[in-house]
């Protein structure tokens, strides 16, 4: 295979660190894969001194089999493997664990979910997510649990959950996946004979999309490469978009300090793109300040320049790509439309079911109709047309909280009566909760007399739905803008429908097809920007491109805009031929304006 100038120096660098920074499409899958066959029959080094590091196991396998097909010794092959893979090798030939002992992550979810219940919590997913990832954050980044203040609980609450969840895996003789790397790392701390042995064992390490590193893989990396480091990182201090899980370009960035004896190059050819996309995705991230700089090019490779799309709102903006893909024809495996955040795949989800256009939703948690608030919703709306659902009734008698009891609602449906028929025979309640189930009854009712979307919007705003997701969120101690996002998400959404039971069927339609949106054959990508990289397109939607989504309105700081500008970069650089930039002008009725960053580069 012919190589460039900057991929051959990389591939042939044989002493000493060696920093590569591969800008996006730039090869530098085949630059690892031919640096280590040089390493093995040039340089005559033993294959298994060689260890190679990546962050998923599909990227290790394709480089394995990609090394394999080209080196045909029987004898033995490079090491290729994820982090957690490597460490927990480590772990097993000094501890003696199995497999059997890695705690899966629906075990880790039960253990969570029941000590949250025990501190008094009635935990829905998005709080169990979140204290799962804090824990792993803990882990990750090495924190001292005494000074650590959590976003989702108490710091005292936090402390002790952390504290009886690791008892909980003693217990049981378990580790999870953050202890791989957590435990390695104390393990070569406190036992140097065993650090020196695997010292001696890989002396030649290289590790990929070293940008997503953490605090403890950069420490334990350290420790790993003995003197004279033989080792080579790969990444792109542009594409770091995962600070979220700990991950920061200040370590990629760092490394000349740390290893001052290092060799840097450049792969600056993106062989992806088109010349048009490649000047504007320069142009794009040449905003960012704290980088390496760098001159991305071309192979000239002719194409048109990103084409902005002006849509009314999310609606229409879904429409508008549905249409512009059947109309010409796009092939639908090489299509791609990114947005910002999860919820915005909602629109697109209800526009390709319209058009008929098969598609994949990469996220895991993207189905808005199956959050407690779609369904929160659903109950209302149904017993806006319908006071005779019991399930309904108990499901939001209390949103917001009107002081109906759990032993009133039990001994309703143990009588088998329907709750706002039964409150007044019972007299089980006082004058204070009657009235207020006069008035919950008084807007239903005037629910029932509106339009779908109008019947949300007052649920939200008349008949104290979003006072409900505020308390929610008091008590949790979380800001409530995402649930407020959701809410608003779904109103939108409900335009499309007059009638609550056709908006309801709907809902439940996409829930019940989401298995079926990732069979095989030609679909179309739907992506968040997270998620998308690594992957490219012929043609790449960016959705949504407007301030408060991209960037998005949480991110306040410098280091948070320039980590939301990468997202943007990564996610225009996943095009191969066109790139559509969409830009509504109203989100939940709401005036919105175009991003900064296009605004920067048109």
């Amino acid at each position: 295979m012919n190589l460039n100038d900057s991929q051959q120096q990389a591939v042939s660098h044989l002493s000493g660190p060696l920093m590569v920074l591969a800008g996006p499409g730039s090869g530098k899958t085949t630059v690892i894969t031919y640096r280590a066959l040089h390493l093995v029959q040039e340089a005559g080094i033993a294959p298994w001194q060689v260890l190679v590091i990546t962050f998923s196991k599909a990227a290790a396998t394709e480089m394995e089999q990609r090394f394999r097909s080209r080196f045909a010794d029987a004898e033995g092959c490079c090491t290729f493997g994820t982090f957690h893979a490597v460490f927990f090798r480590v772990l097993r030939q000094r501890f003696g664990y199995g497999l059997e002992q890695v705690m899966q992550e629906g075990e880790r979810r039960e253990i969570v979910l029941r000590l949250l219940g025990g501190l008094g919590y009635d935990a829905d997913e998005d709080m169990l997510s979140s204290v799962r990832n804090e824990i792993s954050l803990v882990k990750n980044e090495l924190h001292d649990l005494r000074y650590y203040n959590s976003a989702a609980m108490g710091a005292d609450e936090f402390r002790s959950l952390f504290s009886s969840y690791e008892d909980a895996k003693r217990e049981q003789n378990k580790l999870d996946f953050d202890d791989m790397l957590s435990e390695c790392y104390r393990l070569w701390q406190s036992e140097p004979d065993n650090l020196a042995y695997w010292q001696q064992k890989f002396p030649y390490i290289m590790i990929d999309e070293f940008q997503d590193i953490n605090h403890v893989q950069y420490e334990c990396m350290r420790m790993l490469s003995a003197e004279p480091h033989h080792l080579c990182i790969v990444g792109d201090d542009d594409q770091s978009i995962y600070r979220f899980r700990g991950a920061r370009p200040e370590f990629l960035l760092r490394f000349p300090e740390d290893y001052p004896q290092v060799q840097r190059v450049v792969l600056e050819t993106n062989y992806r793109s088109t010349d048009p996309i490649i000047s504007f995705s320069n142009k794009i991230i040449s905003q960012n300040r704290v980088r390496y700089n760098k001159s991305i090019v071309g192979t000239q490779k002719p194409g048109s320049k990103p084409k902005i799309m002006k849509c009314k709102d999310a609606n229409h903006e879904a429409a508008q790509i549905a249409a512009h893909i059947k109309k010409h024809g796009l092939s639908l495996n090489e299509v791609a439309v990114i947005y910002r955040t999860n919820v915005q795949a909602r629109a697109f989800v209800d526009a390709f079911m319209q058009a008929n256009i098969p598609f994949v939703v990469k996220d895991e948690i993207s189905v808005i109709y199956e959050h407690w608030i779609a369904q929160d919703i659903f109950a209302f709306l149904r017993l806006s047309r319908n006071l005779g659902n019991m399930q309904d009734a108990e499901r939001i008698v209390n949103k917001p909280f009107r002081y109906i009891s759990k032993a009133f609602l039990q001994k309703a449906k143990a009588e088998r009566q329907n709750i706002f028929e039964w409150y007044l025979q019972s007299g089980m309640l006082n004058t204070a909760q009657q009235q207020r189930i006069e008035e919950l009854l008084h807007d239903l009712r005037a629910m029932g007399r509106r339009s779908t979307a109008d019947a949300i919007k007052f649920l939200r705003k008349n008949a104290g739905y979003d006072e409900h997701i505020r308390n929610y969120c008091e008590y949790r101690k979380i800001g409530p803008s995402g649930l407020y996002e959701i809410a608003a998400e779904l109103q939108e959404a409900a335009e499309a429908y007059l009638e609550p039971a056709d908006f309801i069927t709907h809902g439940e339609s996409v829930i019940d097809d989401k298995e079926l949106q990732a069979a095989d054959g030609e679909r179309v990508t739907l992506t968040t920007m997270h998620s998308a990289k690594g992957l490219e397109f012929d043609t790449v939607f960016i959705a949504g491109a407007v301030e408060g989504l991209i960037p998005h309105e949480r991110s306040k700081t410098a280091a948070e805009l320039e980590e939301e500008r990468r997202l943007f970069y990564v996610g225009a650089t996943r095009a191969r031929h066109d790139l559509f930039i969409s830009v509504i002008k109203t989100r939940h009725e709401k005036a919105v304006e175009p991003s900064r960053f296009i605004k920067k580069v048109r």
